[in-house]
């Protein structure tokens, strides 16, 4: 299996591209992105993830230089000739370059295929810790490169022997830092509404729990966190991560519960049902 990218209209080794010092992604962290992943060799949820990266890129006053249609068959090409049956997708739109490094120019567009990293089986079976910090992404519903914040306080969660980090604003929940955050009360699932990335899998959680259990999407408080029953975080390469303990707080009983286990089980059985449907249709 080997990893190939699709740079500007050319096809090459992933490890060979390069991006010149005077792009706006490197000199301001002026960027876009989105990541899906396979199951059996089939992107999951392709529209969804290139629907999201467009509306980012429109955000950022940025011009895709392909379609929808075009990425896709491009993405297949790139796990075909790598011969990739699993394999993370990066799309990437830079600001392009700039020679007073603040106007934007022709963007570059790159699409990577890479490995899909690897998570240890403890986390699922016993859950994480979460520490909170005061932050609010800039423009939330982007999904920018910029992550300043996430990568500086790596230290911080080194010594906190913490997992992730749960960002928090003026009194309320937001969002992990590369993924959204669930919490259970009293039998309802409960996900922040405004001021958070609105995650492909967040939405694949939404509806699949929506049929079988109470949901809601509004804002969460601090307070009440201690008042959680259970609690999870969900994204493209984690999937699904029962939350345990978030700062010196116990939640629930300290072990995954019986809602989040449930959705990770539902969450499993469409991935599979899902590539079989869509192999299917090939």
């Amino acid at each position: 299996m080997k990893f190939y990218a699709y740079f500007n209209g050319r096809i090459l080794p992933a490890k060979d591209v390069r991006i010149g010092i005077s792009d706006l992604g490197l000199l301001r962290s002026y960027a876009v992105f989105d990541y899906m992943r396979t199951y059996n060799g089939i992107p999951f949820y392709a529209d969804a993830h290139l629907t999201r990266f467009f509306n980012s890129a429109s955000e950022l006053h940025l011009s895709i230089p392909c379609s929808k249609k075009r990425i896709k068959k491009i993405i297949g090409n790139l796990l075909a000739k790598g011969k990739c049956h699993e394999a993370g997708i990066r799309l990437m739109l830079t600001g392009g370059y700039a020679n007073d490094s603040m106007t934007l120019n022709h963007p570059n567009f790159i699409i990577l295929t890479e490995k899909l990293p690897h998570y240890p089986d403890e986390i699922y079976k016993n859950g994480v810790k979460l520490i909170t910090y005061e932050y609010q992404r800039v423009l939330p519903l982007v999904k920018s490169t910029n992550y300043l914040t996430a990568i500086r306080l790596k230290s911080l969660l080194n010594r906190k022997n913490a997992y992730e980090v749960l960002y928090c604003y003026k009194g309320e929940i937001l969002e992990v830092s590369r993924n959204n955050f669930f919490m259970v009360k009293r039998g309802v699932i409960v996900t922040p509404s405004e001021n958070v990335l609105h995650g492909i899998t967040r939405k694949i959680i939404l509806d699949l729990a929506s049929g079988k259990f109470k949901v809601r999407e509004r804002k969460i408080k601090l307070s009440e966190l201690n008042l959680a029953d259970e609690a999870f975080i969900c994204g493209t390469s984690k999937r699904i991560v029962p939350v345990v303990k978030i700062d010196t707080n116990r939640i629930g009983t300290g072990r995954p519960g019986p809602i989040t286990r449930e959705i990770m089980n539902m969450f499993s059985k469409l991935t599979l049902k899902y590539t079989g449907e869509a192999n299917r249709k090939k």
